[in-house]
């Protein structure tokens, strides 16, 4: 999506220079030196250039340059929605109709960006992971800024494998074209680095200066492991890490209650609020440097008064249909049509993704403020009850417990099928409903379904796509495996 913004003019004058915004003290090209890493604060800003490759990424020439953007910024959160059945595209370019259609292959760009963001933020956190341990400074702020490095090193690698399989496993940071000549490392070997990455930035991670707006809690990394843990339990239908997921969701919950109300979630006041567990942080306004978001750019339809709403994605009329006719989280999350003040109602003919436009806070729309939710409370409660489900073969009255605190908050209230496999299916819905465009569905559904069920669902939704198996895993750029020399090879079906 990077090539295809049309941005504000003030975002215009935006040109990262660093490693990341936060870098004052030396260019890019010197992150990597062995004379740079020396002092406390260059530990913190090799720590803080992390964050600014999730968000905007490095880009010297500005806004044409074609790694503009990071991993929450560009298409990450869409494809998982775009790549499933909830979402279609407007585009025209064969990037994305590609992806609506389930017809990708190893030249899609999208797929080749997604790969170098995921790949370049590792590269950040293998600097800070290299070069801090041999700084002398306070105890306590090193092994926190080595545990948000683990923390986010973690998360790439486990959204890799997720949607790669086996992927190189690069653990230290190498300055060479050696780099690009690593074979894929089996998901199992990385999922042992996943665990011991978070595990240890779960129990180091004690610095509180450091918590909050866009940087990671002790509890962040447990709603992570919750995650990784009940993904790798379904992998392996394992007990035991459904048993952990349990544990760790349970332990988030209190610390990150719950809102009483789904809007409320997505109010830019709100921003910091209470569920968001934790989120990326775009605001151009902040002393970081972070730009604003694209949410409203891609997502809202052209509306009178609103700047650059492009509507490049829309929801299918399936997730439409879904949704239950009192569930509340419906008006907040798709509109057909938009009434404004004046009493004129635009009509759009397809169902629209709104649920992050502010319209009070932000009525011009545009870049906005708004963070992107990546880890929230809910989610702690429906991995509870899609755990619970699996190590009972059924729904407890605890895992009934657990879905129904999502669904109350949503109106609704209408029992829910306890037996295996309708508690199942109603899980899946739940995750469905309340994460539209969170970066969520098809990583739900090639979770939780077999590889022919995804197909059936897919194509259910979208009769004229093309669904395959094997798109319950993505193809490997062949940017990837011809700098590889064919040490990386292609995943089966492309």
């Amino acid at each position: 999506m990077k090539k295809y913004f049309i941005f504000a003019i003030s975002v215009l004058s935006i040109i990262l220079t660093s490693c990341s915004g936060f870098l004052d003290e030396d260019p890019k090209g010197n992150l990597t030196s062995e004379s740079y890493y020396k002092t406390s604060q260059q530990a913190v800003s090799a720590t803080d250039a992390i964050y600014n490759y999730l968000i905007m990424g490095y880009s010297p020439n500005g806004l044409w340059d074609p790694n503009y953007g990071g991993v929450f910024y560009n298409d990450y959160w869409v494809l998982q929605d775009l790549f499933s059945d909830n979402s279609h595209t407007n585009q025209t370019s064969v990037n994305y109709t590609s992806v609506d259609n389930l017809q990708i292959d190893q030249y899609d760009e999208p797929i080749q960006y997604l790969w170098r963001d995921f790949y370049q933020t590792i590269k950040c956190c293998n600097v800070v992971l290299d070069k801090v341990p041999d700084i002398e400074m306070d105890e306590t702020l090193k092994k926190q800024l080595l545990a948000e490095a683990r923390f986010f090193r973690g998360m790439m690698y486990f959204d890799l494998i997720r949607m790669f399989g086996d992927v190189p496993l690069r653990l230290h940071n190498v300055e060479s074209a050696s780099e690009d000549k690593i074979a894929k490392t089996s998901k199992e070997e990385i999922y042992q680095v996943i665990f011991s990455d978070l595990e240890t930035a779960e129990q180091d991670m004690d610095y509180p200066d450091r918590y909050g707006g866009g940087r990671p809690y002790p509890a962040s990394v447990s709603a992570l492991l919750a995650r990784v843990y009940v993904t790798y339990a379904e992998e392996h239908d394992s007990k035991e890490y459904f048993e952990k997921a349990v544990e760790k969701a349970k332990l988030v919950i209190p610390q990150f209650p719950m809102l009483s109300n789904y809007a409320d979630l997505f109010k830019v006041s709100n921003r910091f609020n209470s569920e968001i567990i934790w989120g990326a942080n775009f605001s151009s306004s902040l002393s970081d440097g972070w730009a604003g978001a694209q949410f409203l750019v891609r997502l809202l339809p052209p509306i009178k008064g609103v700047s650059n709403a492009q509507g490049w994605e829309y929801a299918t009329d399936d997730l439409w249909n879904s949704f239950d006719k009192n569930d509340k989280r419906l008006p907040v999350t798709l509109k057909r049509s938009w009434t404004y003040s004046d009493g004129t109602t635009d009509e759009f003919g397809k169902p629209y993704v709104f649920k992050y436009w502010d319209s009070a806070a932000e009525p011009a729309g545009n870049n906005t403020e708004q963070i992107f939710p990546a880890i929230r409370t809910a989610e702690m409660y429906l991995i509870i009850a899609e755990a619970l489900n699996e190590i009972n073969h059924g729904a407890n009255s605890e895992a009934v417990e657990a879905i129904n605190k999502v669904r109350n908050r949503a109106g609704l209230t209408e029992s829910v099928p306890t037996d295996y496999d309708g508690f199942r299916k109603a899980v899946l819905n739940e995750y469905r409903h309340e994460f539209v465009m969170e970066g969520h569905r098809w990583f739900d559904l090639t979770r939780m379904c077999t590889p022919s069920e995804f197909v059936s669902i897919i194509k259910a939704a979208k009769p004229e796509s093309n669904p395959r198996e094997c798109n319950v895993k993505f193809p490997i750029p062949q940017r990837e495996i011809d700098l590889s020399q064919n040490a990386i090879t292609q995943n089966d079906g492309y």
